[in-house]
């Protein structure tokens, strides 16, 4: 009972929920587990860099079936790599079976009719702000669980995956990018030292999707920690959006 109400003021006093401009149409893809919300005005042909693709991939495949987009994924957990050969397997395939909600999605249910290896790659790297160092990625104390986190999280589980990173300035040089139409970010953890190396590039994402871990948790030290790095992307992006799963769709201001 004492925990429930140091909970809520936890959460009264701390919880980080900024203002966000409502001038943007903004449009669902995928299930509500895996989906994410953007603005698609400007999305023709769209390059992806999507980060954390855990066991369902319906937000990237939505992106190829309706946009002809061009998908970078970015994970490097043994889960993801066989979900990935999972799907690798049909592509080309139609689907017969209907999305659920359960976090891991059959293959059967995309249709990849459309996709193939050069519209949907896999990178076996973990993105962070500097490339080729060696990140431990903490097991989930529940093993049904695919996310595994730079922070342990205080629990009893103290497995991890050692995995080699990559920065986003690398992955654009290797695919010689120029323009990256969407970023998004959903890594457990690292997405604040990712979006600190991001912004410091010459090119930038059109738009930003991402899951703030730490936002769950509320406390002085969180919030802090958001403040500032919402300050930071505010520099070059308006908020458009935060949705019920409380992901934040950040879109970039154009030059004038």
């Amino acid at each position: 009972m004492i925990k429930k109400i140091v909970n809520k003021i936890k959460f009264k006093l701390f919880h980080f929920n900024p203002q966000y401009k409502k001038n943007k149409k903004i449009v669902h893809l995928g299930t509500f587990y895996g989906g994410y919300d953007l603005n698609d005005d400007d999305l023709f042909k769209p390059t992806i860099i999507s980060c954390g693709l855990g066991e369902d991939a319906s937000f990237d495949i939505e992106m190829i079936n309706k946009y002809d987009a061009r998908v970078i994924n970015i994970d490097p957990t043994p889960r993801s790599k066989k979900y990935y050969n999972s799907i690798e397997s049909r592509f080309g395939m139609k689907k017969d079976k209907n999305y659920d909600e359960s976090g891991y999605l059959s293959p059967r249910s995309y249709d990849l009719s459309k996709v193939n290896k050069s519209n949907f790659i896999l990178l076996e790297n973990a993105i962070w702000s500097n490339s080729d160092e060696n990140l431990k990625l903490y097991m989930p104390e529940n093993e049904q669980h695919v996310s595994l986190s730079i922070n342990n999280k205080k629990n009893k589980n103290q497995n991890f995956y050692l995995a080699k990173t990559i920065d986003y300035n690398s992955i654009i040089k290797r695919f010689n990018l120029t323009n990256i139409h969407i970023l998004k970010l959903d890594i457990e953890g690292s997405e604040i030292e990712t979006l600190n190396s991001v912004l410091k590039s010459k090119i930038l994402p059109l738009q930003i999707l991402v899951e703030f871990d730490i936002r769950r948790k509320p406390s002085l030290k969180n919030r802090i920690a958001l403040t500032n790095i919402h300050k930071k992307i505010c520099k070059y992006y308006e908020l458009i959006n935060i949705n019920q799963k409380e992901d934040f769709t950040y879109y970039l201001r154009l030059k004038s």
